[in-house]
């Protein structure tokens, strides 16, 4: 049966990266942790790490004293070389063998040879660096030149200030088309009714979720699949380390699926691809799938290329396991860290008004704590924290990197993208808000011909969304859509006056009108709507402005007719008595009167007749007579033509 490199790493207790570094030193062409063994790499394998089951035991007595996890509180003080000497002090594998200018695969391997099972991370105790440093005849440093050397590294640390790198969670990306199972994917992983809660099943929003798991957390940005979220998709790659691309198996590749695949590529992520509905899809819609991603320099690993493809049933869970796994590898290859002593460093996600918190905003950081008193600058305001609240809905005292809180403290709603950051009181002191015009905006251009329409919507990247997609619809239909404001929250008594006075509709989305709002709509006469799905909003509008168009008529031809008779009714007037020749004549239509090739008159029918009887049609075949409110100067054989107007649907 053959093995994939994280499988084999599984199977022995080592990791993928050590594997494939031992791989490459013996020139073999296996790119990443889901490229599948061949006999004589396994064969090589087992050889290198034969001493791993042999030595367990004595490892797990001896070797552990000397090896520390990563977790542990870690040494102060570094290797460092100094005056050609090596100064012996506790340090990372990897750490020694930069120090040494040795390969860290050699290093590891040194290890093993010794009954020592480590990683790059592994810390290893001061008499195995002697060990180390006797194998490689590197000269060791006095006691005197130690302690100089530690203490100008202890003054080099305080001088930086943030100490040591640590290991951080993962940020993951969901990116794909929409209903391809994004949400749907991070809700089987999350164990919560996430994509039943959203309306139309559509993701409204940027959620940021942390999901624990046996190997460590992982953080995943839900991102919407409707278009009119396009750029809410690029924010969230922005603050990405990974992306998935969710991609159904029944469907392939579509416009967003090429959109995300382009936003992932220029954030330099590497992508991961989950092609989705496996429990419903052939091995040849898979494939095709396949053949579509390669399109885009997405090559699947089993054909060559680099891309890591993994099918999936985000219904019913197959393959989720596999692509956690995978998603776990990527991340320890990509060895991501943060400086947690550092002020805190992040983004903004998503703002919005909350009732009881005022202004909040969704963050990640990617450097140091947040705690809550700290002092921040976000964009153009700033404030200080007064709350965290996690991913599950709980309060926290702290957020450490990666993980997503939802911060309250803010003076104003800041802007989606902003850059977050803690910083001293004296460094917002004499800040003042500026206003956003892209928060919050008043149109004061206005057309007479224009559709006015005030918005106001939940959050700032809502509001953003929605403005681009009014924009593109105004394109489409040719027609000026005037937005007079945009805000944040409620439907307020303000916005229903300025409605009024502006000859406005409301529109809201995922927002209330309070109860003043509402009894003053209903006495001036103000439409407010409100819509929980944007794409249900925009139809609406387009709706509304089709039916506000003038409709253009058209005259069509529906029949013909000869003059037999002339007949001049007292009291009545001159009538026409006529043969149908084709089509029908109707008493709503009007006609035109040809004698020979000149016409001679045109005018509306104001009687239509058959035997003496008004009707309303006369067909093919049937004699019938007409009198017309402008023409009487009929002559036996005068060409007749009959028209109705119809609405001009082209």
């Amino acid at each position: 049966m053959s093995l994939r490199v994280y499988e084999f790493s599984k199977k022995i207790g080592v990791s993928s990266k050590d594997i494939l570094e031992v791989l490459k030193d013996n020139n073999f062409d296996v790119p990443s942790h889901m490229s599948i063994l061949s006999d004589e790499a396994i064969l090589l394998l087992e050889k290198s790490f034969a001493k791993n089951a042999v030595t367990e035991d004595k490892t797990s007595q001896s070797a552990l004293p000397e090896i520390q996890e990563k977790n542990e509180s870690r040494p102060t003080v570094a290797a460092v070389q100094a005056f050609g000497t090596f100064i012996v002090a506790p340090m990372t594998v990897s750490d020694f063998a930069e120090k040494a200018e040795k390969p860290l695969n050699e290093v590891i391997l040194t290890l093993i040879k010794q009954g020592l099972l480590a990683n790059r991370n592994s810390i290893i105790s001061e008499t195995v660096i002697k060990q180390l440093v006797t194998h490689y005849n590197i000269p060791l440093a006095d006691s005197t030149v130690a302690k100089k050397a530690e203490s100008a590294s202890a003054r080099r640390s305080e001088v930086v200030g943030y100490g040591k790198k640590e290991e951080r969670s993962p940020i993951v990306v969901v990116m794909g088309h929409v209903d391809h199972g994004k949400t749907t994917l991070l809700d089987y992983i999350r164990k919560t009714r996430v994509a039943a809660r959203e309306k139309g099943g559509i993701t409204q929003h940027l959620g940021a979720y942390e999901v624990k798991m046996d190997q460590g957390s992982i953080v995943f940005l839900d991102t919407p699949g409707h278009e009119a979220f396009s750029m809410m998709r690029a924010r969230g790659s922005k603050v990405a380390d990974i992306a998935i691309l969710v991609v159904a198996g029944d469907d392939g590749v579509m416009p967003q699926t090429v959109e995300a695949i382009k936003q992932a590529k220029a954030a330099h992520l590497p992508i991961i691809v989950a092609i989705n509905k496996m429990d419903k899809v052939s091995a040849t819609q898979i494939e095709h799938v396949k053949r579509g991603l390669t399109q885009y320099d997405l090559v699947p690993e089993e054909w060559g290329g680099q891309t890591v493809v993994v099918p999936i049933s985000a219904k019913t869970g197959a393959g989720v396991q596999d692509l956690l796994d995978i998603l776990v590898l990527q991340a320890q290859m990509m060895e991501l860290e943060a400086h947690p002593e550092m002020p805190a460093q992040g983004f903004i996600l998503e703002s919005k008004l909350e009732r009881g918190r005022g202004p909040v905003a969704t963050v990640i950081c990617h450097n140091g704590i947040l705690r809550i008193g700290d002092v921040f600058s976000a964009g153009k305001t700033y404030g200080k924290i007064t709350s965290l609240i996690n991913s599950e809905g709980k309060r926290v005292l702290a957020a450490v990197p990666s993980v997503p809180v939802s911060v309250s403290g803010f003076e104003d709603i800041p802007y989606v993208g902003d850059d977050f950051k803690v910083v001293s009181a004296d460094q917002i002191k004499h800040k003042k808000i500026v206003p956003d015009s892209r928060a919050s905006f008043i149109n004061q251009s206005s057309h007479k011909d224009a559709f006015n329409i005030i918005l106001k919507t939940e959050g700032v990247s809502s509001q953003e969304a929605l403005v681009t997609a009014i924009k593109r619809l105004a394109l489409r239909l040719k027609k000026d859509i005037n937005v007079i404001h945009a805000g944040i929250g409620a439907i307020t008594e303000s916005d229903v006056v300025l409605a009024g006075d502006t000859k406005s509709l409301i529109y809201g989305l995922h927002v209330k009108r309070d109860t003043v709002a509402l009894l003053l709509s209903q006495k001036i006469k103000v439409t407010t709507l409100l819509f929980d799905i944007i794409y249900k909003l925009l139809e609406d509008i387009e709706a509304r402005i089709e039916a506000g168009k003038p409709i253009k008529m058209i005259k069509k031809k529906i029949g013909e007719a000869t003059v037999l008779k002339v007949f001049d009714i007292k009291n009545l007037g001159i009538i026409a008595g006529a043969y149908v020749r084709s089509g029908k004549f109707s008493k709503d239509g009007t006609v035109v009167v040809w004698r020979g090739k000149h016409k001679v008159g045109e005018g509306s029918i104001k009687s239509l007749q058959r035997d003496k009887k008004s009707v309303k049609e006369v067909h093919t075949g049937f004699e019938c007579a007409f009198l017309i409110d402008s023409f009487d100067a009929w002559e036996q054989d005068d060409r007749v033509e009959c028209y109705t107007e119809t609405p001009d649907t082209v």
